[in-house]
């Protein structure tokens, strides 16, 4: 049975992710417009997954069917783009026929409601209640649509790239070296157009269409980028960056190797912007983020909001707050950007701080943290568990031998231990995969690596 979760719906293609089960999606939203009076007119998108273009095109003839005007981003594009239509052209729901980071049989629908924000949560609700009640849709012919202008074919990437662009302070230092790699995603076209507007050249690695990924997950993990932490090391580049599928989630390299995701890249920017942009406003973050987030604010003087897990919690909270950063691991969303975590608006931030500071990343990370009296470790690291259930019988019954004296436990969005030496460990499902994800933070890398261990063999024991 199809299930609306934290990014909308994801399956397993000719398995549950169907032309059938997409279109009802279509439907259900279009019953939503109607229900809530909402205006009828939706931004569409697709990224570069098997047949996404396809998809595309059946959610736009059930939307035609029923009366509900589609802009239609013709060619592949970044969710982050397509959550920028939403706030551009101000339509009330957003569909973006995506399946992100997750592997290449998988394809989904992610869904952002007003202005471009992930999909607010009673209307997750609405959609839950309805999909599983939801028993046909309309349709009418892609063609026909057109022909009635029930269709409008738009591209608002240049706009977005100038919005990006905007929050930069500097103009690229030329000398800087610097890579892309797109991992065969669908953010090609806005880095291009980002590249173009800067006048900064830069390779870009992997633009090419790809729906299997090369069999594998474009997932920008440290484990999956060895090869190309090797290409950044050995070209001597300042900073390499990738991207997942979809545009969302980031990950980096520095001059020497190291890497940086949503956890250190959030803070620093966030960072920069209001020690030395003079920008206003409080830092949202998940409770999985280590303590550099809250030793940042402590830092400056701002405020911090902390969350439950999911960017749906992240972006309502942004808004609420009126906050300048908001962040999780898997990434980062800035405010004047899309309303949405986004892996270009690091890239663009990441060659406005460099260009600033005129030193090495590295060194500008180490500067950065003797500012805030950081002096932890973080990692996040995840593996599949055949059985879920087991799993979670067995951690709301025992806890697991971490070899550290445990000062207070939590299950707010799954099991979090904080050791009296400071550290802590966060233990979950995806929201999304089924994927077990191990969170930790120590006072230095080997006790990291250790609580890790420990969690693995408590789970491979069970």
């Amino acid at each position: 049975m199809m299930k609306i979760g934290t990014s909308g719906f994801r399956g397993v293609i000719g398995d549950d992710y169907t032309k059938e089960n997409v279109c009802k999606i279509a439907q259900v939203t279009c019953d939503i417009l109607e229900k809530y009076n909402f205006q009828k007119i939706v931004s569409l998108g697709y990224d570069n997954r098997f047949m996404s273009e396809f998809y595309a095109k059946w959610v736009a003839e059930v939307f035609c069917a029923n009366d509900v005007k589609v802009l239609f981003i013709k060619d592949p594009t970044s969710s982050p783009t397509l959550s920028f239509a939403g706030k551009f052209y101000k339509t009330p729901l957003n569909l973006m026929i995506t399946a992100s980071h997750n592997p290449y049989v998988y394809n989904g629908v992610k869904i952002f409601s007003r202005d471009g924000q992930d999909l607010e949560l009673y209307l997750e609700k609405e959609y839950t209640k309805r999909v599983a009640k939801i028993k046909k849709y309309k349709s009418m012919d892609f063609d026909d649509g057109i022909k009635r202008d029930k269709i409008q074919f738009v591209d608002p990437t240049n706009e977005f790239a100038d919005a990006l662009l905007s929050l930069m302070k500097n103009r690229p230092n030329k000398k800087l070296k610097v890579a892309y790699n797109a991992l065969h995603g669908s953010s090609v076209k806005l880095i291009k157009v980002v590249r173009e507007k800067l006048k900064f050249d830069f390779p870009i690695l992997n633009e090419d269409r790809d729906p299997t990924f090369n069999f594998s997950s474009p997932l920008p993990n440290e484990d999956r980028l060895q090869e190309y932490k090797k290409f950044a090391i050995d070209n001597k580049l300042d900073f390499a960056f990738a991207t997942d599928g979809d545009g969302d989630r980031v990950g980096v390299f520095d001059e020497k190797g190291n890497y940086y995701a949503g956890n250190e890249l959030s803070t620093l920017i966030y960072y920069y912007l209001v020690k030395f942009c003079g920008k206003k406003g409080g830092f949202v973050r998940n409770y999985s983020l280590s303590q550099l987030s809250n030793l940042t604010c402590k830092a400056l003087g701002t405020k911090i909001y902390e969350t439950k897990i999911g960017f749906k919690y992240i972006g309502q909270a942004m808004r609420d707050f009126n906050a300048l950063v908001g962040a999780e691991n898997s990434g980062i969303e800035i405010y004047g950007g899309a309303w949405t975590k986004d892996g270009m608006v690091v890239f663009v931030m990441l060659i406005d701080i460099l260009s600033h500071f005129n030193l090495p990343l590295s060194e500008i990370f180490e500067n950065f943290k003797k500012d805030v009296g950081y002096k932890m470790f973080y990692k996040e690291v995840s593996f599949p568990v055949k059985d879920k259930g087991k799993v979670l019988s067995a951690l709301s019954k025992t806890t697991p031998e971490f070899g550290r004296e445990i000062l207070a436990k939590e299950n707010l969005d799954g099991y979090k231990y904080y050791f009296t030496d400071g550290g802590f460990a966060l233990i979950r499902f995806s929201g999304t995969e089924n994927l077990l994800r191990l969170v930790c933070e120590e006072k230095n890398k080997l006790l990291v690596l250790e609580v890790i261990n420990k969690i693995k063999t408590f789970v491979d024991n069970l």
